[in-house]
């Protein structure tokens, strides 16, 4: 048997046939293996550069597109088209054994060094109609691969048949996971390029002179599953996308109007901007089509068996956060019941953890009535009765629209109210502390401005709900135990609704002047920005973070920039045919007139009448 063997990992070459079919580009991919065979840590590399291969096949966010899937320890996967391994890892976490398969042995290799460490994974190179496969298997993936199967399969119909296989390679009640973006997806009509052609509405308009990929509706891959004898189907949405997914929806647990507050970020390419597409979605929320517009989706298929009752409704993901601080938290339903679950995503989390939870049960401590929900701890994760209630900011004014001069009166009396519930015995005049200096570093304020001795320092609106029997604190995750100013709470407030919300950073140029708008003084603004900064420095570490990730992003250019040009470049070009047009003209009348002199030279007669004529039209 052809094998090859880095760190722990086995690579089997028993059925690759010695050239990569499928590649990014070779200097792209000998760089990702020279990435991954260095010392610097990935995390770091990623947080100084901007390069979208990069940040697509080594980022952890990519992760997050089966973090959440329940596994079982023992269970063996099949990962068809492990590519570089963006995915492999969380598998090898997850499952007994990992088998992955890929055409490309350059990316094998890099999937290989990144995975080393694991020793449950073995990499088999070659086309995965072509490998011998002797077992079955509990958990098959295909991710970002379905859309290729034109390439694995040969076959007239491959898309269904690369769908008969999987299932019949899967135990009975295994699972497959595909994902795969939405051919309807809502950033192809809000104008972003079709993510494997990079022309755009290529998905839209049926592919037209496309081979060799093929991307699907829901209902599409909802029949395909079916016809290849695949049951209790369920869907989830990936938000942004699946590459880098941030939040996962499912049909349990779909978006409500406001919750999308970001258009789809475009990585490999500027991308035209059509409409305003987070107030479309709002509408496609509002009228519960957000599945037939999702931008991707993420399938869970069954070999056998319905829906299971117990499973995730929703996720969010804290992946652009230092080691430490990554908390994600998942809706799930267990046994009929809801609940909120915070989990460590990595070792390094479980610390922060501790401090969530001992949040949560000192909480009373800060507030006269607002509270937090029912907990209990299991292992290393934090489980809270679900709270039925609105968002706190339910009844808020439409900040994506309002002007400047309502949103800060809007904003203002919502605050208030959850300000003037922290309990009197925590307010007090501002002194410097060592604990805040070891905090925030050496910044400046005065002393004797109102403060509160301890405070939940993430006061932000999408942290509670309002219920029947009052308001509810969903994230007890931050606090402040040495005082801080009252208004540097209101600030973070204000910061993440200028920083949310466009429509107010087209009108005001700073989060500073915005704050300043909202009362607070210019001076203190500054400084509590830069308390600000340090705080997201700390959450962030010196790896990827949210800020980090915008650099990777390519400009979005309005539909009416794109006609300006258009009609300026229209004007150019029919001045350039005028003018070309007027020179042929007077190249034609002198070339004419010079045959006139040659012919009245050598012809007298014709000569009189020439001048005859000439004297005529001056008269």
């Amino acid at each position: 048997m052809n094998e090859e063997k880095i760190g722990n990992v086995i690579m089997d070459l028993s059925f690759y046939k010695g050239t990569d079919t499928y590649s990014d580009g070779e200097s792209v991919e000998d760089r990702l293996l020279d990435i991954v065979k260095s010392d610097t840590p990935v995390g770091k590399r990623l947080a100084e550069g901007n390069d979208w291969a990069e940040l697509y096949h080594l980022s952890d966010i990519r992760k997050n597109i089966l973090s959440w899937a329940d596994m079982d320890k023992n269970s063996k996967a099949l990962e068809i088209g492990s590519g570089c391994g963006a995915v492999t890892g969380i598998l090898c976490e997850k499952c007994g054994s990992v088998t992955s398969i890929d055409l490309s042995k350059k990316r094998s290799t890099i999937n290989a060094y990144r995975n080393k460490d694991y020793k449950n994974l073995r990499i088999m190179v070659g086309n995965f109609e072509d490998i011998e496969l002797n077992e079955k298997f509990d958990i098959i993936t295909l991710i970002g691969v379905f859309e290729y199967s034109i390439y694995y399969i040969s076959s007239a119909d491959p898309f269904t048949d690369m769908l008969k296989k999987c299932r019949g390679l899967l135990k009975e009640g295994g699972k497959l996971y595909i994902a795969i973006e939405n051919k309807y997806g809502m950033k192809y009509f809000a104008g972003a390029c079709e993510d494997h052609t990079g022309r755009p509405f290529d998905g839209i308009e049926g592919y037209h002179g496309v081979e060799r990929v093929r991307t699907f509706s829901g209902y599409a891959l909802n029949n395909m599953l079916k016809a290849a004898g695949f049951t209790g189907i369920e869907f989830r949405y990936p938000v942004p996308d699946y590459k880098l997914p941030l939040e996962l929806y499912s049909d349990d647990r779909l978006p409500a109007p406001g919750d999308i507050v970001s258009r789809s970020p475009n990585y490999d390419r500027e991308r035209m901007d059509s409409f305003d597409e987070v107030k479309v979605l709002d509408q496609i929320c509002a009228d519960g089509l957000f599945p037939d517009f999702a931008n991707s989706f993420i399938i869970t298929a069954y070999n056998g068996g319905e829906k299971p009752e117990n499973g995730c409704l929703y996720a969010k993901f804290n992946t652009l956060r230092a080691p430490q601080y990554r908390v994600d938290t998942r809706i799930i339903v267990e046994d009929g019941r809801l609940y909120a679950v915070k989990s460590p995503s990595c070792s390094e989390a479980i610390s922060h953890i501790d401090e969530i939870e001992k949040n949560a049960a000192d909480e009373g401590s800060i507030y006269k009535t607002i509270r937090v929900p029912e907990m209990s701890r299991r292992g290393d994760e934090l489980y809270f009765g679900f709270v039925n209630g609105l968002p706190f900011d339910h009844d808020c004014i439409d900040y994506s629209s309002a002007s400047v001069e309502d949103i800060c009166d809007d904003l203002k009396k919502h605050l208030e109210i959850l300000l003037g519930d922290i309990k009197d015995e925590n307010r007090c005049d501002f002194e410097m502390t060592q604990d805040f200096r070891n905090f925030f570093g050496d910044i400046e304020i005065p002393s004797g401005i109102p403060a509160f001795r301890k405070s939940d320092a993430d006061m932000i609106f999408g942290n509670f709900l309002k219920t029947d029997t009052g308001i509810v604190c969903i994230d007890p995750e931050w606090r402040f135990e040495f005082p801080v100013p009252v208004d540097f709470i209101k600030y973070r407030v204000y910061r993440a609704v200028f920083e949310t919300h466009t429509n107010i950073a087209w009108k005001i140029k700073t989060r500073q002047e915005f704050a300043c708008l909202m009362g607070i003084d210019k001076n203190l603004a500054d400084a509590f920005d830069g308390m600000e900064n340090t705080f997201q420095a700390r959450v962030s570490g010196d790896g990827l973070s949210a800020a980090k990730i915008n650099e990777y992003r390519k400009p979005f250019r309005r539909l009416d920039e794109f006609s300006a040009e258009r009609e300026a470049l229209i004007s150019r070009i029919e001045a350039l045919d005028a003018g070309n047009r007027d020179k042929d003209r007077i190249i034609a009348e002198q070339q004419a007139y010079i045959d006139k002199m040659k012919r009245a030279i050598k012809n007298p007669l014709f000569a009189a009448k020439w001048i005859a004529q000439k004297a005529k039209k001056k008269k």
